[in-house]
């Protein structure tokens, strides 16, 4: 009976302790938070890594641990969804997505004495989207960390290695339309993506619930008068591309990499960003002049886009290795095979 009580007991405050809390940091307490949770890693292990980036200044400490950690880790997307602490990352040499990336650099930063916590955020369209029952593609946040330095508390993107200096900690709205929920300083009890099924039933049980008059407006609705964009790419491409997307003033509709024959048609008389790799694209030729026919020769084009009927067709290359007489071949034996259907 003691036993069965005490696991339910155990249960009850695992629960409790990964609900999204977004006010339960002491920030007149700094060093509260330069201690890591021994589920994030060998804190011997992290501590002699991170004495060789402490520096004088506090910001040359952070640019240390940021300018190595870019220099010695590789993205890989299929580790994406899976639990990975800083032993792990190091380890193996790659990151999988924004949160085993936050997590490494946050126990480097607070064992270099940068006091930090993580953050998680949720994009405010994906956020929309499950509140009004619209499909999506995918699951959509990233993970933050808020840091101290030069005496006063700011925001970092430690993957874009960027600071926002003029930072409240009471904001809810994060830089590219994200929306803070959870702060805390265990990322393994706060539940990351990296946890991804426990994460998901978290994240649509606490948004279902969020009152929506916390959220900016819900700018699938507006009129955009023809300005409309869409993107085809993978993570993190499809991310670069919708911000290239924004800045030009266009509005993104909608980024996938699936459901071609569902959002090709949606993408006519707009403008499609398409994501390629060595020379092609991540859709399939043939998928794709089933809707804008003649659209790979935009791909030998010098602007790398071309105009099919009343949509704009943008390519968008993201490989290191791309050479464009192999990108020709390439595109030619395609073609033939296509021809010979």
């Amino acid at each position: 009976m003691w036993r069965s009580l005490l696991m339910l007991l155990m249960f009850a405050s695992s629960a409790i302790a990964s609900e999204p809390v977004f006010d339960a940091i002491d920030y007149a307490t700094p060093s509260k938070y330069l201690t890591s949770p021994s589920s994030l890693g060998d804190q011997k292990a992290i501590t002699a890594q991170a004495r060789a980036f402490k520096a004088d200044r506090d910001r040359e400490t952070v640019l240390n641990v940021l300018n190595w950690m870019q220099a010695n880790l590789k993205y890989q997307a299929d580790l994406a969804y899976h639990w990975r602490n800083y032993d792990t990352v190091i380890r193996e040499g790659c990151y999988g997505s924004c949160a085993d990336y936050a997590i490494a650099c946050g126990v480097l930063l607070k064992s270099a004495g940068i006091p930090t916590v993580w953050v998680k955020t949720m994009d405010v369209p994906w956020i929309w989207d499950l509140k009004k029952g619209r499909p999506f593609r995918t699951w959509s946040g990233h993970v933050y960390l808020e840091i101290y330095i030069d005496k006063k508390w700011v925001l970092l993107d430690p993957g874009a290695k960027k600071i926002y200096v003029d930072y409240s900690p009471k904001a809810r709205i994060l830089p590219g339309n994200r929306f803070a929920y959870h702060k805390g300083n265990d990322p393994k009890e706060m539940i990351m993506s990296l946890q991804w099924e426990a994460w998901k039933r978290q994240t649509e049980k606490y948004f279902s619930q969020l009152d929506q008059s916390m959220l900016p407006v819900n700018t699938v609705t507006e009129e955009t008068l023809g300005l409309k964009c869409f993107v085809i790419g993978n993570s993190p491409y499809y991310q670069i591309m919708t911000k290239s997307a924004r800045q030009k003033g266009l509005t993104v509709v909608k980024s996938f990499n699936t459901q071609y024959d569902t959002f090709l048609p949606q993408a006519k008389g707009h403008t499609l960003y398409i994501q390629t790799k060595n020379g092609m694209p991540i859709v399939s030729i043939a998928k794709l002049e089933q809707y804008f026919p003649n659209a790979s020769a935009g791909l030998q084009s010098k602007s790398r886009s071309i105009e099919v009927a009343d949509t704009n067709i943008v390519f968008t290359e993201f490989s290191n290795s791309q050479n464009l007489e192999e990108m020709k071949r390439k595109l030619l034996k395609e073609k033939a095979k296509l021809n010979a259907k």
